[in-house]
């Protein structure tokens, strides 16, 4: 029998990598999915680990095929526009978007934890487009590594839940000092958001580990001059049906909000 790779190593934040890759593998095997990603089946299929019940709760399993959808929508969107862009890819985990959006141009950059880009290598292989960055998003010394001088879209998913309001901003300034005219997108829930909201144990492990969120991204322009709110996409908008009666979040008002990808600009604006 074929070995297969152990993430028993994962723990903390890291270990939750595993949910939005197994919510894509399950989406990915219905016959109605809303995304198809191959490589995610792929790494399920080659991985050891005990994931517990099979199904991940309904609304995660919803919320993250919406966010897969709206993150793969903008990154295509940016790239349509800047075909010799720069995508880097903040907290990738085992991310495959770049399986699913590169035009044969861009260049990209996966950026992770030690440990998250020692299992990454099992999968996916570097070339001259394609860098990884195994380094803490805190250690601005990743800096250093992005090619500068090209338009460069910055993603988050599922991240910045994990970092207090201080550590969001640092990420912010740095970002907007080093890469003028850049763009971001970004996961934000709302701080009401339940910690507890799931009974999945996976899930709650990792609601658990939450510090900071935002009612609406337009909230962040208060942070300084240079940052430019260009818009939000509630995941409750995305396919009603599926979000049984979740779906009815979509009419009452703050509540649409709660989970979200939000779009933001660095302006050359000094603050």
């Amino acid at each position: 029998m074929e070995s297969r790779i152990s993430l028993s190593r994962l723990k903390g934040v890291p270990e939750t990598l595993l949910i939005p890759l197994r919510g894509r593998y399950l989406e990915t095997i219905r016959d109605d999915g809303i995304i198809k990603d191959p490589k995610s089946v792929e790494i399920i299929n080659s991985v050891e680990h005990n994931f517990g019940e099979r199904e991940l709760p309904w609304d995660c399993q919803m919320m993250i095929s919406a966010r897969t959808e709206i993150f793969d929508e903008a990154t295509k969107k940016f790239l349509d526009e800047n075909p010799d862009g720069v995508v880097v890819n903040l907290g990738c985990g085992l991310d495959t978007r770049v399986h699913r959006v590169d035009n044969g141009r861009m260049r990209w950059y996966d950026l992770d934890l030690s440990e998250c880009i020692e299992i990454r290598r099992q999968f996916f292989k570097e070339t001259d487009r394609y860098r990884f960055i195994a380094r803490s998003v805190l250690d601005f010394s990743w800096i250093d590594e992005i090619v500068k001088g090209s338009r460069t879209l910055f993603i988050a998913e599922g991240l910045f839940n994990y970092f207090d309001e201080k550590q969001v901003k640092s990420i912010f300034f740095a970002i907007k000092k080093h890469f003028p005219g850049s763009e971001i997108v970004f996961e934000a829930h709302s701080p009401l958001l339940a910690k507890s909201w799931h009974r999945h144990p996976h899930i709650k492990k990792a609601y658990s580990l939450f510090k900071w969120g935002i009612d609406s991204g337009r909230s962040l322009e208060r942070w300084g001059k240079g940052i430019r709110f260009m818009g939000e996409w509630p995941y409750v908008d995305r396919h009603p049906r599926r979000w049984r009666w979740l779906r009815l979040l979509r009419f009452v008002g703050p509540l649409r909000r709660v989970m979200k990808a939000v779009h933001v600009e660095f302006s050359t604006a000094l603050s």
